[in-house]
């Protein structure tokens, strides 16, 4: 009897603090939310982003442009041929289009050559170039497939241009012609619509120096325009998403130690000496952001020992990067000791901001990756500007002038975190 007393003792204490109610129902409810959204879309089948890719045409014939529009008309892809600059807008060229995806404007970009139709009706071939990020790759993989898939189905004719020179070779020309007729009578009886264009450009007059039978049209050339010197695009995904990640739960475990020192009456006997609460606070910051800076180096370092991570690519600019993550970080690990009362709130609130921060902007699941509204809402949150800043450096070998707006973004959210820190405190500091 006496223990369902002390049970029931104890279920009116728990339902009594609000912080462990909401740290033990709500807190997983919301952070199961999140991760439900970035890996399910919400439990409902949202179906594939649309992949947003350049293109560059240098042949401008009738066939390439046939090819662009067949290739912007599906859904599951965005063409872009032009870009803005100031009130103008421009054709990409082919430098342009590279250098958009160095600085992750855009992922991927598809380059037909000069020479791309005149090629194809010489021998049947279609070559294009696909130049991309490796950060990428599945979208590029998706690419190419879709690319194989379009041309095997919208222009089915390629497929046989090898099958003419056999039957030229092994029967003849007589008995070959005869062949390649029945072949071409099948070929418009199950895939008819084609338009005179297209019936001409794909006429049997195409030949190929290659002897497989129906084998691919396609001839890809893929380029790799980043990430030749790093092993694993994942080592750099990881290694900057988890140190961010574990610097918050750093910094807010230190930032609450001010209500630690409230509570023992450190800070009354601080406040007694000729120190000014502005001096404790901006004190206590300086701590927690230094602190948040060791470990920033040490988690780089252990990278670079480890997984082979480049980190002296841009020592200036890594070095202004890891001060202005720890400041914006320190800076909320100050709020939140600010806001809370006591440290069972500090738990729970920090918990569900850190593991939603960290899923939505990209520390423990590449962003890229996820559905496109989740996207959106993570460039909202801390976690997305430091790894873009950090990817930036590590993956696209960018300088300090390229990064200017995820440090200003940083140092924003440092300034108007710390002063809202700072009047909540001088309200609360000795209540």
């Amino acid at each position: 009897m006496n223990i369902f007393i002390l049970v029931k003792k104890d279920i009116r204490l728990f339902f009594k603090s609000k912080s462990a109610v909401v740290l033990t129902y709500l807190v997983p409810m919301i952070i199961t939310l999140i991760f439900g959204a970035v890996f399910g879309g919400m439990g409902k089948p949202s179906g594939m982003n649309e992949i947003r890719i350049l293109l560059v045409d240098d042949d401008r014939t009738e066939f390439s442009e046939l090819f662009r529009t067949t290739i912007d008309s599906l859904p599951e892809i965005a063409v872009h041929t032009k870009y803005t600059s100031g009130d103008s807008t421009i054709l990409f060229d082919l430098e342009t289009m590279d250098e958009c995806i160095k600085r992750g404007k855009c992922g991927i970009g598809i380059y037909l050559p000069n020479g791309f139709e005149q090629r194809m009706k010489n021998d049947g071939k279609i070559p294009l170039e696909i130049h991309y990020d490796p950060k990428f790759s599945v979208e590029y993989g998706i690419i190419t497939g879709i690319i194989q898939k379009v041309i095997m189905s919208k222009f089915p004719q390629l497929m046989f241009n090898s099958l003419w020179k056999k039957a030229d070779e092994f029967l003849g020309e007589e008995k070959g012609n005869y062949f390649k007729s029945d072949i071409s009578h099948t070929v418009n009886k199950y895939f008819p619509g084609s338009s005179n264009a297209e019936k001409d450009i794909f006429s049997s007059k195409a030949q190929t120096d290659n002897f497989e039978l129906l084998e691919s049209p396609v001839e890809i050339k893929s380029i790799q325009l980043l990430g030749e010197e790093e092993e694993n695009i994942m080592f750099v995904q990881y290694v900057a998403g988890m140190a961010v990640m574990f610097l918050l739960f750093s910094v807010v475990h230190a930032g609450s130690s001010i209500l630690e020192e409230k509570n023992n009456g450190t800070i009354k006997r601080l406040l007694i000496a000729p120190v000014k609460r502005r001096e404790i606070l901006t004190g206590k910051m300086l701590f927690v952001g230094l602190m948040g800076l060791s470990q920033l180096i040490v988690l780089f370092i252990f990278g670079w020992l480890v997984f082979s991570l480049n980190i002296f690519k841009d020592i200036p600019a890594l070095l202004v990067m890891m001060v202005v993550t720890a400041l914006a970080c320190a800076s909320l690990g100050v709020l939140i000791a600010a806001i809370c009362r006591n440290l069972s709130q500090v738990n729970s609130i920090s918990t569900l901001l850190i593991l939603g921060m960290s899923a939505l902007g990209g520390s423990m699941f590449p962003s890229f990756l996820m559905p496109k509204y989740i996207q959106t809402i993570g460039k909202f949150t801390l976690n997305y500007w430091a790894m873009k800043g950090f990817t930036d450096i590590f993956w696209r070998n960018l300088h300090i002038k390229d990064i200017l707006p995820s440090i200003g973004i940083l140092l924003g959210i440092c300034l108007v975190f710390s002063f809202i820190a700072i009047r909540i405190f001088k309200k609360r500091l000795v209540d």
